[in-house]
């Protein structure tokens, strides 16, 4: 930057650092009104214009050059002013010559007046006071020269502090490419999160939609239950109707009692047919294993609904972990992108205020370099005006240093409030993470409680099972009792094996009974160990203590005892299909023994007697499986009571945001009271400088009324005392020829200087470029290499869901050969268990690559947190 020798200069302080103005901001007038000092200008300066506010540094730049140009056209017109008052001095030195001469022509002619010693008296007192004067002149001239000198000092100073101020341009001009720098990558920043929203939004309205669809598959398996709800209250009513038939049936066997005294004449001619009974006897028991066989095959078919249901609620439930996921993903992209927009929003105003500042302090220096200029220039003549400038000059540089510490309070609490609002930052994060984990928790007992209902319906399904089972077992007895009573006549000749059987059939009841209160007491402590770990999972649910590994281990337990109650229910059913068998074995002998139609009437009550047990058997299952019902109500509203925990932390969440932002809102206030506060004072300041400034151009105007006066006086003095002072003018020009020689080399000095840092900063950008490429390049092949993880994961999840698929399916093809003949019974038990193997273990492998996603979704999530800080650094 060029700065002429006479370019205004200030006081002694170096002038503040100007901060880079705004990207965007609004253009300032490139002129605006000019400052100027009442009074005639000798030198007629050119108004100098005013800084624009928040221009560019080049704009800066320019002004700068503007007012050097300025003052270099005013030092040009001074010295041609100086010539022209050089030239009146020579004018004067030559009739000061002349006047001497004419004096000594005059002393001449008084020396050759001897006879007038008056005259001679009178001139020697007027030469005198001459000489007097000229005494006084020569003093006065002294001073003026010491007051030259020491305004000389205070321009060199001035123009050291010039020096200074033009040397931060520089660092100024680097500071403000940062700044542009670190905008661009904040703008990039939103772009990239505004893209990643889009994303999530796009992707959060897919699983929404999956949602949807999982919902209508739930009702569409919902519905189907109904179905299969209304199919057992169906079968209830054919029970009822079968119980009819039962009482019809007791009414034919009091008529078939009367028909048995009858038959036992032709006993013997019947005894050909008891072949005939015992292939009757074996039709029955195929008929009796067909519909075992059916039996199965219903209990397949609910099994395969129900892990329908399992698979619907499975992806019902992975749908709803990945809406988590993304809605925590959301949450924190628009956590960011609010305070990368509040930041970017407070940089301007921030930037602009500090602007402000700055030009109001550039603009009191520049106003105190041009009283300083004007000052120096008016020093020759006017000694009291000189003080009142030092005055002036030391009053305006204490204001400066005033506005100076309160800018530096300012940007101390502008650090403070943007550490605070880091601080409250970090706070909501904390609190959005405790959040999550909340939810989490809930969602884990959400699921529980889901397991639980699942299992509860499952239960209920087995129950009703159990009641169709025995509702068939007891049409199967009706109808082996009126077989059993027609062929009754004909068996008589086997009643000595029949009593052997019955024999046997009560060692065996026995034992069954024992086995019976066996497999009962142990039922009692599954359900009791049942109720335990159920009790145990409802209290790790409701979040009071445990961790998932307890919760693993309490399911592995709980379906230990589901399966020993699986194993009691099948011994319980065992232990009635030998009842039947008993029962059987006894109406064979009632039907044997039916001479005494007593035994045969307690016989029909013992059987009645069974029946009712079997009734009361059937109402406790069903008894049962209401409480089961009565549970899963409780289970359900424990899943609502956990809905109601997780809308609390949620509104506790945003009450914490709404704090956050209310004290945020606080801190802008007070940041915009305090802004006031300094606006207020600087104005104060503006309006006693105006003041100074009237006072001081009031005494300068007197100052000059009295210097013209003392000019008159001066000029009849000043022929006396211009030799000495050519000589010193000579000097002063001399020195002043040696500054600005001195002004140019350092100036020149300075631009070679700045083309050095110029090149210096478009290095250190292009090296900055280079790093910011290669961490991007970095990152993108880390996102790469997850992503990679991620497909392989997901490829890998579906491989083993169509292999799982393909196992069901043979599974069901299996299930539905199950009626070819018993001999290929052994074969397909083996292969049925190693397909259960085989099922578990993809369910095993199943949980395993789900488990893996979710850590990789959780690696996403960090990797792109990472990326997001590594973005606020640059």
């Amino acid at each position: 930057v060029a700065v002429g020798p006479g370019a205004p200069v200030g006081t002694g302080a170096p002038r503040p650092a100007a901060t880079p103005a705004p990207i965007g901001g609004a253009p300032a007038s490139s002129v605006s009104r000019a400052v100027r000092v009442p009074g005639n200008d000798p030198f007629n300066e050119v108004a100098e214009p005013r800084m624009p506010m928040g221009g560019s540094p080049e704009e800066k730049l320019e002004y700068f050059r503007t007012v050097v140009r300025q003052k270099t056209e005013t030092l040009a017109r001074a010295r041609t002013l100086y010539a022209e008052r050089d030239g009146e001095v020579n004018g004067l030195k030559q009739s000061l010559t002349q006047l001497r001469k004419e004096a000594a022509e005059a002393k001449a002619q008084l020396l050759a007046v001897k006879d007038s010693p008056a005259k001679l008296v009178q001139t020697s007192e007027a030469l005198s006071g001459a000489e007097k004067r000229a005494a006084e002149a020569e003093a006065k001239l002294a001073a003026l020269e010491a007051e030259l000198a020491a305004v000389e000092a205070d321009r060199k100073d001035l123009s050291r502090a010039l020096a200074e101020v033009e040397s931060e341009v520089p660092r100024l001009s680097a500071e403000l490419q940062e700044e542009r720098e670190s905008r661009g990558a904040v703008a990039e920043e939103l772009v990239g999160a505004k893209e990643a929203l889009s994303l999530a939004q796009d992707r959060v309205a897919e699983l929404a939609a999956e949602k949807s669809e999982s919902q209508g598959a739930l009702e569409a398996v919902q519905e189907q239950y109904q179905q299969v709800v209304a199919d057992v209250e169906r079968l209830g009513g054919e029970l009822e109707v079968m119980t009819g038939e039962r009482d019809s049936l007791g009414l034919r066997a009091g008529q078939l009692e009367t028909a048995l005294a009858e038959a036992q004449g032709a006993l013997s001619a019947v005894e050909s047919e008891s072949d005939w009974s015992k292939s009757s006897l074996e039709e029955a028991q195929g008929r009796a294993q067909t519909l075992e066989q059916e039996r199965d095959e219903a209990r397949r078919q609910l099994a395969v609904m129900e892990e329908g249901l399992r698979a619907l609620q499975g992806q019902t439930a992975e749908l709803e972990k990945a809406l988590a996921l993304k809605d925590a993903e959301i949450v924190g992209l628009r956590a960011a992108l609010t305070a990368r927009t509040t930041e970017a929003a407070e940089l301007p105003v921030l930037r602009q205020a500090l602007e402000g500042r700055t030009a109001e302090l550039a603009r009191l220096t520049s106003r105190l370099e041009a009283e300083g200029a004007r000052a120096a220039e008016r020093t020759q003549a006017l000694e009291e005006g000189l003080s009142q400038a030092g005055e002036r000059a030391a009053v305006a540089e204490g204001e400066a240093a005033a506005l100076k510490e309160a800018l530096e309070a300012l940007e101390v609490e502008q650090v403070a409030l943007r550490d605070r609002m880091e601080a409250d930052a970090a706070a909501l994060g904390e609190a959005a993470h405790q959040a999550e984990a909340k939810v989490g928790e809930l969602t884990a007992a959400l699921e529980a409680a889901q397991v639980e209902h699942e299992a509860l319906k499952k239960q209920l399904g087995v129950a009703e099972m159990k009641a169709a089972t025995t509702d068939a077992e007891r049409v199967g007895l009706a109808a082996r009792v009126s077989m059993l009573e027609t062929a009754s006549g004909q068996r008589e000749a086997e009643l000595a094996r029949v009593q052997g059987v019955l024999a046997q059939s009560k060692e065996e009841l026995s034992l069954e009974r024992v086995r019976r209160e066996a497999a009962e007491a142990e039922r009692a402590d599954a359900q009791v160990r049942a109720a335990e770990e159920e009790a145990r999972a409802d209290a790790l649910a409701e979040g009071k203590g445990g961790t998932e590994a307890e919760l693993a281990e309490l399911r592995d337990e709980l379906e230990a005892t589901r399966s020993e109650a699986d194993k009691a229910e099948r011994l319980q059913q065992r232990l009635k299909m030998l009842e039947g068998a008993l029962e059987a074995a006894k109406a064979e002998a009632s039907k044997a023994a039916q001479a005494a139609q007593a035994a045969q009437a307690s016989k029909q009550k013992e059987s009645e007697a069974k029946l009712a047990q079997v009734e009361a058997a059937q109402a406790s299952a069903l008894k049962d499986a209401a409480e089961k019902l009565a549970q899963a109500e409780a289970a359900q509203a424990k899943l609502k009571d956990l809905e109601a925990k997780l809308s609390q932390a949620e509104a506790t969440q945003a009450g914490a945001l709404k704090d956050a932002a209310a004290k945020l809102s606080q801190a802008e206030a007070a940041q915009a009271g305090k802004l006031k506060d300094l606006e207020a004072k600087l104005s104060q300041t503006e309006a006693s400088h105006a003041s100074k400034l009237k006072e001081a151009a009031d005494k300068l105007a007197k100052a000059e009324a009295a210097q013209a006066a003392k000019v008159k006086d001066l000029e009849t003095k000043l022929s006396q005392t211009e030799a000495t002072q050519a000589g010193k003018l000579k000097d002063a020009d001399a020195a002043r020829s040696a500054t600005e020689a001195k002004l140019s080399q350092s100036e020149s000095a300075q631009a070679s200087k700045l083309k050095d840092l110029e090149s210096k900063l478009a290095k250190a950008e292009a090296a900055l470029e280079e790093s910011r490429g290669a961490k991007a390049k970095d990152a993108d092949t880390a996102r790469a290499a997850v992503e990679a993880k991620l497909t392989r994961a997901e490829s890998s999840l579906k491989a083993e869901q169509e292999a799982r698929a393909a196992a069901e399916a043979k599974l069901s093809k299996l299930e539905q050969a199950g009626g070819k003949p018993a001999a290929a019974s052994s074969d397909w038990e083996a292969e049925r268990e190693g397909l259960k193997a085989d099922a578990a273990n993809l369910k095993r492998k199943l949980m395993a690559a789900e488990t893996a996603l979710e850590a990789a979704a959780g690696y996403k999530a960090k990797i792109a947190k990472l990326e997001a800080q590594l973005k606020g650094w640059k």
